[in-house]
This record gives C-alpha cells, sequence and structure tokens, in this order.
C-alpha cells in the first residue's frame, strides 16, 4: 500500500514539474513563449518560476499526506476481553463460562451507562448471579474506560465485610500511588481515592457489598468513572447508585443454562425431567449450574436421576454442592448476617407451607405481635431472604424455606419445634376458614396438605385433622386431586392411630370426593359408602346426607342409576327431618342430574325448578349476574351448587326443545362457573352450549364451543371433560364432512378415555373412526 502511495506521488510530481522545464527549453530555443502563452510575454521572467514553485507544493503536500497516513493519529483500540477462565491483567475477574440469559438486565444497566449514571447496584438474593452479571459487563464496557479498571471483593456475603479503608489501600495500590499514600485513616485514604480518580475514566467493580455505608466510601469523584456493585442488600440507602435487582432465571434461561453446562442432548431427551430440575432447583442460576455440574461429572447423569435427587426436600440442599461450592453456605452466610429477632422469625418461616405466608400466621409462627412481625418480615426482604407477594403477605424462596427448616430442626428444641408448628397449622386453618379474608386454592393446592401430612408426622393430630377439614373446601374440584389424596390418606391414618371413628369418616368422605374428581369412580364409591356407614350414629346426621347426596352423585356418574336413585332418596329424607331446607334444595339438585342421565327431562326440570329458588336465596343471587362477594371456600361451594342447578336445568330444557329458556339457563351458569374461577363446570356448560347451537343447525358455532369447552377441561385437568369435548368435536366435524379431523380427534379421546381406566368407552369412541 505504502509503495502504492511513494509511486502515484512521484509520479504527479514529475507531470507537474515537467510543465515548466519544457516552458524554459522553448523559451531558450526560440526566444519567446509558446503562442498559446503569447499574451503572458511581459510576464515570462515570472511565470516559468511560478509554474515550478505550485509543482513542487503539490509535491511536497501528497508526500507529507502519505507520511501523515504513516503516524497513527489516536491510541490503539482496548485489548479484547480475557476469555472465560483467563485472568485480565486489569484487574477483573475473568467472565464465567456458559452465562445465559439476563437480556432484560443487561440492556437495563446499558442504558443507565448511557445516560451518564455514575453508579449502578446489582441487587438480588444469594445465588442469582449478581457477580457473574456484573463482570460480565465490566468486561463489555472496558473499552470506554481507558485509564483502568478495578475490582474489590468486599465480602459482604461471607459476612466478613472488609473494612473502607483496607479496600482503598488496594485501590490506591492499583491505581500506582506509592506506598505513603496507602496508610492513614479511612477519610484520607476516600480522599486521596478520590483525588486520583478525579478527571478520569475508570470503571471500578465493587463486588459483594455488605451495605450503603461500605460502598458509599468507596465511589470514585471522577465525573467519567463508572461504579458497579453488586450486593444482596436491597441498597435503599444509596441514593448515588441506580438499582437493577435480579430475580431467579425464567425456565427458558435456566433450561438454556442447564443445557450448556449438562449437555443439550441430556436435556433434549428428558425434557419434562429437566423443567422438573430446573424447578427444584428455585431457576437460580447458581444451584442449577451446580445440579447440571454433578449431572456432567457422571458417565449416566440421566437427568430423570438428577430430578429424583432433587426432588425430596429434605436432601435437596445436601444435592446443591461441588467442589467448596454450595447453595447452602450462600444462604447460611445471609442467614448468619441477620439479627437474632430475624433469625428466629426465618426458623419459624420453614414450618410455614411452601406458599404466601400471612403476617398473622407468620406472627403464630414467631409467636409475635403481627407489628413486630411485619417490621421483621420488611427486614428478610431487604436482606432478599423474603418478598412482598400482596397485602400483609409475603413468599419465600423455596430454597431459602428449605434452610429456615433446616435451621428450625437444628437450632429449636423437640418440644418447641412442635409449638411453633401447632401455631402455625391453627393460624392456617384460620386463614382457610371462611373468615379467613384470603383465596386458598391454587399455590395452598399442594404446600398446605404437605404440611397437614408433616403434622401427622410430629403425631399432632388434631390440628392436622382441623386443618384438612378447612382447607378441603378449597382443594375440591380444583386441577389435579393427588395432594388432596395425599392430605386424607393422612388424616386417615393419624385417625386410625387416634381411634377417632368421625375423622375416619371425614377421611373416607374426602378421599371418595377426591377420586370421584380424578374419575376413579370405583374407587369414590367404596370410599364414600365407607364413610356413610360411618356415619350413622345421630350426631352426624348431616354429615351423613351430605354424603349420601356425594354417593349417589357419583354412582349416577358410574351409571349406576338404580343405586344412585336409592341413596338420593334416602338424603332426600333425611333433610326433610332435619327441616334442612337448603340441604333438600341441594338433593333436588342431584336427583334432577339423575333424570337427565336416564333422558326424563319433565322429571328433571320439575326437581330443578324446585331446587333453583331456595339455592338463589342461599347464595343471594337470583339471576346469576350478581357480583362476587369476598372470597371464602363456603361461599364458592354454594355458588357452585347453585351454577350446576342452572347448567342441569338448561340441559333439561334443551332434552325437552325449550331453546330459549335452555340457553338463558346455560348462559346465566356460564357467568357464575367464570366468575369464581370454576373451570370444569364452565367447560361443561360451553359443551351444552355447543350442542344446543348444533340442534339449531350452526355447527360452526356449536364446534368453537366444544373447542372452547375441550380448552377449559384441559385447564382443569379434568380427563373425562376432555375426552368428552374431543368426542364432541369429533361428531361436530363428522357431521360437517370432515372425517379426517373427526377421526383425531376420536382417537384423542378415546386416549383420553384410557388414561382414566375406562377401557369400555375408549372402544364405543374407537367405533366411531371411520364412520
Amino acid at each position: 500500500m505504502l509503495r502504492t502511495q511513494t509511486t502515484a506521488v512521484l509520479v504527479t510530481g514529475s507531470a507537474l514539474l515537467a510543465v515548466p522545464i519544457a516552458l524554459a527549453l522553448h523559451t531558450a530555443a526560440c526566444g519567446t513563449l509558446p503562442p498559446v502563452l503569447g499574451p503572458l510575454a511581459p510576464l515570462a521572467p515570472f511565470v516559468w518560476p511560478l509554474v515550478a514553485a505550485v509543482a513542487a507544493s503539490a509535491a511536497y503536500t501528497a508526500v507529507r499526506r502519505v507520511r501523515s497516513r504513516r503516524r497513527p493519529t489516536a491510541p490503539p483500540p482496548a485489548a479484547p476481553a480475557p476469555a472465560p477462565g483467563r485472568p485480565d491483567p486489569t484487574g477483573l475477574p475473568a467472565p464465567v463460562d456458559h452465562f445465559t440469559g439476563r437480556v432484560i438486565e443487561t440492556d437495563a444497566v446499558l442504558r443507565l451507562v448511557r445516560i451518564g449514571h455514575r453508579a449502578i447496584a446489582v441487587t438480588g438474593a444469594p445465588g442469582t448471579g449478581k457477580s457473574a452479571l456484573a463482570v460480565r459487563l465490566a468486561h463489555e464496557l472496558r473499552p470506554l474506560f481507558p485509564e483502568g479498571r478495578l475490582y474489590a471483593d468486599l465480602g459482604g456475603g461471607r459476612g466478613e465485610p472488609s473494612s473502607p479503608a483496607a479496600v482503598l489501600a488496594g485501590l490506591l495500590a492499583a491505581l500506582g500511588a506509592p506506598a505513603e499514600e496507602q496508610s492513614g485513616t479511612a477519610a484520607a485514604l476516600a480522599a486521596r481515592f478520590r483525588g486520583r480518580t478525579a478527571g478520569r475514566r475508570i470503571l471500578l467493580l465493587l463486588d459483594d457489598a455488605a451495605d450503603a455505608d461500605q460502598a458509599r466510601a468507596l465511589l470514585p469523584a471522577g465525573e467519567h468513572c463508572l461504579t458497579l456493585i453488586t450486593s444482596r442488600a436491597a441498597l435503599r440507602d444509596l441514593p448515588e447508585a441506580a438499582a437493577v435487582p435480579l430475580a431467579p432465571l425464567t425456565e427458558p434461561d435456566a433450561l438454556a443454562l442447564l443445557a450448556a453446562v449438562a449437555g443439550p442432548d441430556r436435556v433434549t431427551a428428558e425434557p419434562d425431567q429437566a423443567r422438573a430440575a430446573v424447578h427444584a432447583c428455585g431457576l437460580l442460576p447458581l444451584a442449577v449450574r451446580i445440579a447440571a455440574g454433578a449431572s456432567r461429572s457422571r458417565p449416566t447423569g440421566q437427568m430423570s436421576v438428577l430430578a429424583g435427587r432433587l426432588t425430596a426436600e429434605r436432601d435437596r440442599l445436601h444435592h446443591l454442592r461441588t467442589d467448596g461450592v454450595s447453595v447452602r453456605a450462600a444462604f447460611e452466610a445471609a442467614y448468619a448476617a441477620l439479627g437474632a429477632d430475624d433469625r428466629a422469625l426465618l426458623r419459624g418461616l420453614g414450618a410455614c407451607p411452601a406458599a404466601p405466608v400471612t403476617v398473622r400466621i407468620a406472627a403464630a409462627a414467631a409467636a409475635h405481635d403481627p407489628a413486630r412481625t411485619r417490621s421483621g418480615l420488611d427486614r428478610l426482604a431487604d436482606a432478599q431472604l423474603a418478598r412482598p407477594a400482596g397485602p400483609d403477605t409475603y413468599l419465600l424462596h423455596d430454597l431459602v424455606r428449605l434452610l429456615a427448616a433446616e435451621r428450625l430442626d437444628h437450632e429449636t428444641a423437640p418440644a418447641d419445634r412442635r409449638a411453633v408448628l401447632e401455631r402455625v397449622l391453627a393460624a392456617c386453618a384460620a386463614d382457610a376458614s371462611a373468615h379467613g379474608g384470603r383465596d386458598w386454592g391454587v399455590t395452598e393446592q399442594c404446600a398446605v396438605p404437605h404440611l397437614v401430612r408433616a403434622a401427622v408426622r410430629e403425631g399432632l393430630h388434631r390440628p392436622a385433622h382441623e386443618l384438612a377439614l378447612a382447607v378441603d373446601p378449597w382443594l375440591e374440584g380444583r386441577p389435579g386431586q393427588s395432594p388432596r389424596i395425599a392430605m386424607w390418606a393422612a388424616v386417615l391414618d393419624a385417625a386410625r392411630r387416634s381411634g377417632q371413628q368421625g375423622w375416619t369418616a371425614h377421611a373416607m368422605r374426602g378421599l371418595g370426593s377426591a377420586y370421584a374428581h380424578e374419575g376413579l369412580l370405583d374407587r369414590a364409591v367404596d370410599h364414600l359408602g365407607m364413610a356413610a356407614a360411618l356415619q350413622r350414629h345421630a350426631a352426624a346426621r348431616t354429615e351423613q346426607t351430605a354424603t349420601r347426596r356425594l354417593l349417589g352423585d357419583v354412582l349416577r356418574g358410574a351409571g349406576r342409576y338404580e343405586e344412585a336413585l336409592r341413596e338420593l332418596r334416602t338424603a332426600l329424607e333425611g333433610c326433610r327431618e332435619a327441616d334442612d331446607t337448603v340441604g333438600e334444595a341441594e338433593v333436588l339438585r342431584s336427583l334432577g342430574a339423575l333424570h337427565l342421565e336416564r333422558r326424563r327431562p319433565d322429571e328433571a326440570i320439575d326437581c330443578l325448578e324446585r331446587a333453583l329458588p331456595v339455592l338463589a336465596r342461599h347464595t343471594g343471587d337470583r339471576t346469576g349476574l350478581a357480583e362476587a362477594g369476598p372470597a371464602d371456600a363456603r361461599r364458592v361451594g354454594d355458588t357452585a351448587q347453585l351454577a350446576d342447578a342452572r347448567r342441569d336445568l338448561g340441559t333439561a330444557y334443551l332434552q325437552a326443545g325449550g331453546f330459549v329458556p335452555a340457553e338463558r339457563h346455560l348462559r346465566s351458569a356460564l357467568v357464575l362457573y367464570r366468575r369464581d374461577g370454576l373451570t370444569a363446570g364452565e367447560g361443561w356448560t360451553l359443551r351444552e352450549l355447543g350442542r344446543l347451537e348444533e340442534l339449531r343447525g350452526a355447527y360452526g358455532t356449536g364446534g368453537e364451543l366444544h373447542r372452547a369447552a375441550r380448552a377449559a377441561f384441559e385447564r382443569a385437568g379434568l380427563g373425562a371433560g376432555i375426552a368428552a369435548a374431543a368426542e364432541a368435536v369429533g361428531d361436530n366435524l363428522c357431521v360437517q364432512g370432515d372425517q379426517w379431523g373427526a377421526d383425531e380427534q376420536y382417537r384423542r379421546a378415546a386416549a383420553a378415555h384410557r388414561l382414566l381406566g375406562d377401557d369400555a368407552r375408549a372402544a364405543e369412541v374407537r367405533r366411531k373412526l371411520g364412520t
């Protein structure tokens, strides 16, 4: 390139110099200028020297430009960031391997840098990857700070925070300060550090700050300096720093990290087990890395093995450790940094269910008044060991709760531990009652049954039984009844140990109801029959009537109509003898549903029309359109009864050919189901509305309603509903001439029936294939 430029300069210079030389020779030979320059003859003595000067000047300028290109006009670009695992000569730690996710947080930090923030705090719970993110960002930002990149580990997470004076001495040494400037008071060192950073472009990474005071003493003075701070504390008392909080990873990012460390083949081979593993790790990057590393170190480390190890809560923290790094150690350091009262509060929370904890439950666990408990929970939130989840409600990360349970076991006497658990059980039962003021059901579906089982193991049989009775209305009919079945199985075990016949009846009834919702009707009939037999004494007459009504409903669902009719008539007599008008209306509703199954719509309409006004008065809803009141299990149960009656009445009118009243009652039922989140009832109602549209000849609308019903059943996890809705969609497509689509739906319905163990029904559906 240089040769080409030099050649061009010489050629240009020669061409320009040739002009004055030629003029000089012509003048010497002829005595005059060329004719074209005749008018300039008077100036001849001056022209050729002027042209020569211009040519020489042009040549000189060209040469200077060539030479100037050879000299750098700006400092060389900064060296690229070191590869993961290799040290950085500027003092920053090497970036971690397999960094995954954190796109939103990275963009947030870079945006703050662009708009001129001089200090940024990355905060979060132990194990969320604060240091990994900050180090990665520091390497990305290196070119913007050519005059230095400094790093200091402040030791806050280890419970041994470094003194500002010691940190400042190290920073001054890194900046080249002489030895005499590296000693003195913290104030003097801070002044020297600010003086040396003023006017310079320096990036400072303060890793693992204990609190705002420690970080504030280390901030540089330069307007062009940037300080990145990581801390487990929220650093609310450090307004100089813009906060970027870190939460656990999203599921896709956690799975990507698991695949990067353990190997993508293992994750893709067992995706469900991989999801279970990362959720058992609480989606924390530290926990996922440790679990993935442990899996990778074993030649046969399948995801199913890893997920199996992490499922057991008692051993989970034990498995989340490797090569001197453990999740337990990270949380134990945070626990040790708390005050004595806050440590006691956190230990008490270890006895609470893995669900949002109200201030009342936490106060019961700690044996403190609510105001004191609320202050303690706020301090735990500042330490990133809890987080607000609503008014007077807090949530602990699962791994924090497991550590709290361990500390409760190790630091509390057995008698005191039982007392804590008993207080928590009583508070949870009150919270789940009609006066608890909180909507139980979704999160507590797994958490509270686990608490009941723990109480039975501790021998707290009566509190366990009382809590099971309180939460059962919330759990009834929710998607997935396995936790409810496990809860009542534990109560049944406690009843047998205690010799409590009444508890045994409650457990049998709860198991029967749960089995019925799972579609296991034979098991449901057996358990409900035993419960009714145990409730024959006079003191339990009301309970016996309710059990017989439920047994009649299950027998109806099983197609055992005569037995169902007998049980329901017995229940009806019991309600009338007890002058229980609401109970009588509920039994009439069940009788109406039975008559529907027997294709006797007139008898069904008679029963349901008598039941509906009583149920409407009982719920305070005469139109089906009333607004929802305070959430409690009793109101939701009463609404379900009313909605079921309206749906069955609509179906009865549909069978009788009364399309207008049928649609009115079905639409009212749909409003009630959706208002209270009763997804299974919503699905059955949508299916009936689909049938109504089909009878009107609107098969397109009917098919859409059947598909909406199927989606509702899938949300509810109700296999029987999924099968029924899929078959209805198949029938609809078959009528419209789409046999291929119909066969696909029939296969889906047959598969759902097989999963429920109903091979006979599956065979009936398969017979429709190709029709």
